[in-house]
């Protein structure tokens, strides 16, 4: 489950990283002084789209942002600095071992840097001072540790699949900042945490889709994988029309639902799934295709592994639809075509 960043930053708080002074809002609102108002949608790039401003009126700003369609908004106080950096942590695929990842050069620009270190902290020995200092000394950053430990604990404790400030910011006399948040948590682990879930006030399941401007459309269980698939697409040379998780347990209903909206947008050619079958039976997620598959005419390719995937298989084959077991061939063969 991808968190807005006004959820991200409730968790933030909860593992003593420090934020912004700030208040979420679904209309225009008067604001003393300078601000910053975010709107509030689950994807990136809203700072190059002009979908988050520095403004000295927040009420117009609020209400021009609302003309495009926009409907909730982050609002927090601006905060001067002399320096913007990157970290975050997540598990890595390899070592399976959680990871600090780290950059000077913070931003929205980081993609296009080569300044980024990766720190391995091996979770049975968990944060020392001496990773700390490593990480400090190479950021030319002091006062790190709340920071650093907060985003570890939230991939070792919280089950996120990614937690992530970009950037955090250093003011001129040393206070540290996270001005963004980009945190995923493991869809098949939200049962252990339904405190979570109560505190961000909304299910699982619960705002799954995103319209964006590509022509591809992506389906995927789990917010993580979801987002991967989608930037596999981007480096393969693909333009995604959206973000469409169907969450872990998927039936038959939700996968025809999410084809039958991704194929009603006009600007849709063709659908990629990204499906792995762990509480998500596969069985029942080609079943949800091949209902779906006729009403929308068009191409629909899909990876489809885990629980059942022979059955399911055998399903989209009968039906003639392309599938596969690696997500490259299933991506690379839909953008050829």
């Amino acid at each position: 489950m991808k968190l807005y960043e006004y959820e991200g930053k409730e968790l933030f708080k909860q593992v003593g990283i420090p934020v912004p002074r700030g208040i979420v809002t679904d209309k225009p609102i008067k604001w003393e002084g300078k601000a910053v108002v975010k709107s509030q949608l689950l994807e990136g790039g809203r700072g190059k789209r002009g979908l988050v401003r520095v403004t000295d009126n927040v009420e117009e700003t609020i209400k021009e942002l609302m003309s495009l369609g926009i409907n909730k908004f982050l609002v927090e106080e601006f905060i001067p600095h002399e320096k913007e950096i990157y970290l975050s942590a997540l598990i890595d695929r390899d070592s399976a071992e959680p990871i600090i990842v780290a950059s000077p050069e913070g931003g929205i620009d980081i993609e296009s840097s080569k300044n980024v270190r990766i720190f391995q902290i091996p979770i049975e020995r968990g944060v020392r001072s001496y990773d700390v200092i490593k990480i400090e000394k190479y950021l030319n950053v002091k006062g790190l540790e709340p920071v650093i430990k907060g985003l570890y604990k939230l991939v070792t404790e919280y089950d996120a699949e990614l937690a992530e400030i970009n950037p955090l910011a250093i003011t001129i006399d040393g206070r540290i900042y996270a001005l963004d948040s980009k945190v995923i948590l493991e869809d098949n682990a939200l049962f252990k945490h339904q405190d979570i879930i109560e505190k961000i006030g909304r299910s699982p399941s619960k705002e799954a889709y995103v319209e964006l401007d590509g022509d591809i459309g992506i389906i995927g269980n789990g917010a993580g994988l979801t987002m991967a698939t989608m930037d596999m697409v981007k480096l393969m040379g693909g333009n995604p029309a959206d973000f469409y998780d169907v969450g872990g347990g998927a039936d038959r209903e939700k996968v025809k639902e999410a084809i039958l909206k991704i194929g009603s947008n006009s600007k849709v050619r063709k659908i990629i799934m990204n499906i792995y079958g762990g509480i998500t039976r596969c069985d029942e997620v080609a079943l949800g295709i091949i209902e779906a598959y006729d009403k929308v005419k068009k191409p629909i390719y899909v990876r489809l592994v885990g629980t059942n995937e022979e059955a399911g298989r055998k399903i989209l084959q009968e039906k003639g639809i392309p599938y596969y077991t690696d997500a490259l061939s299933c991506i690379g063969d839909a953008l050829r075509s």
